[in-house]
């Protein structure tokens, strides 16, 4: 189960430019799609959900591309960027100017 801080960044993700970006990508691959089969798999930690679609594609609920573990690899200097906005007093001195 995750902390307040993981709520935090992915609030953070779906906020920004980069984040909003990487979701249409997946809603643009989603709509309009109709799913032909269910198939359930074991994922090790937990049970798998992959969506068969009728052109052919598969889709799998839950991606790990968004698990928050892989959303502070892949953004880190925009949840950093993000963070800042929440709490501008936080920043260090010189990174005061908002550019690195």
């Amino acid at each position: 189960m995750g902390d307040a801080s993981d709520h935090a960044d992915i609030r953070r993700f779906l906020r920004s430019p980069e984040g909003r970006e990487r979701l249409e990508m997946l809603r643009a691959g989603l709509v309009g799609r109709r799913i032909a089969a269910v198939e359930f798999l074991n994922d090790t930690h937990a049970v798998g959900i992959l969506l068969h679609l009728e052109d052919g594609t598969a889709f799998r609920p839950g991606h790990t591309s968004l698990d928050v573990d892989t959303l502070r690899r892949e953004f880190e200097g925009v949840l950093q960027r993000e963070y800042y906005r929440d709490f501008p007093e936080r920043r260090p001195a010189a990174d005061a100017d908002g550019r690195g």
